[in-house]
C-alpha cells in the first residue's frame, strides 16, 4: 500500500512539474489555451498528491472523480486549438472547442452519481477526433511532435484501459504520465 501511495506521488509529482514549466514558459496572454490546459492538469495533479499524502483514495473523492473526468478530455482539444491558432489553418482552431460537449454531459451525470456509457462513447469519439485532427496538422504542418502528443492522448485514454485491466489500480497512473506528457510536449512545440 505505501508503494502505491509513494508512486501515486511521484507521477503526480510529474503532472505538476509538467504544468510549472509550462507557466513559466507560457504567457497567459499568447497562449491562453495552453495556460488552461496547464491550470486544470495542475489541481488534477495537486488533489493527486493531497491523495497520496493522506494514504487515502477517498481523500478528495467526488473532486478527484470530476477532475480525472475533465482530464480526459480537456488537454488534447486545448493543445489542437494552440497548434491550430500558429498554423495556416487557424480559421478552424475552435472547432476543438466543441469536444468539451461531452464532458459537461458527463460531469453532469457523475453529480447525479449516474454512469452513462453514451457520455463515455461521446467522450472517445471526441478524443479520437482530436488524436486525427492533431496528426492531420503534424502531416500538413510536417511537424513531429504533434503526432507526439496525439500518440499521448491516445495512450492516456486508451493505454489507462489495457493497464488498468492488465493491473488493477494501475490505469489511472498511466492516464496521468499520459496528461503530464502532453502538457510537457504542448509546452516545448509551442515554445521551440
Amino acid at each position: 500500500k505505501f508503494k502505491m501511495h509513494f508512486l501515486s506521488a511521484v507521477i503526480n509529482l510529474l503532472l505538476v512539474a509538467a504544468c510549472v514549466y509550462a507557466f513559466y514558459a507560457l504567457t497567459p496572454g499568447e497562449n491562453p489555451y495552453g495556460y488552461l490546459a496547464a491550470s486544470f492538469c495542475l489541481v488534477h495533479g495537486l488533489l493527486g498528491l493531497v491523495r497520496a499524502f493522506f494514504e487515502e483514495d477517498d481523500e478528495c473523492g467526488r473532486a478527484f472523480v470530476f477532475s480525472s473526468s475533465i482530464l480526459e478530455v480537456i488537454p488534447l482539444p486545448l493543445a489542437n486549438i494552440e497548434f491550430y491558432l500558429i498554423s495556416d489553418l487557424s480559421n478552424v482552431a475552435l472547432v476543438h472547442a466543441l469536444s468539451f460537449i461531452p464532458l459537461f454531459y458527463d460531469v453532469l451525470g457523475k453529480m447525479g452519481d449516474e454512469w452513462d456509457s453514451t457520455t463515455e462513447a461521446l467522450k472517445d469519439i471526441a478524443l479520437l477526433a482530436n488524436i486525427a485532427s492533431a496528426s492531420y496538422l503534424g502531416f500538413n504542418d510536417g511537424n513531429p511532435f504533434y503526432y507526439a502528443v496525439a500518440g499521448l492522448a491516445f495512450l492516456a485514454r486508451y493505454g489507462a484501459i489495457l493497464v488498468e485491466y492488465l493491473i488493477e489500480g494501475a490505469g489511472a497512473y498511466v492516464a496521468t504520465l499520459g496528461s503530464a506528457g502532453i502538457v510537457a510536449l504542448m509546452t516545448y512545440t509551442l515554445t521551440n
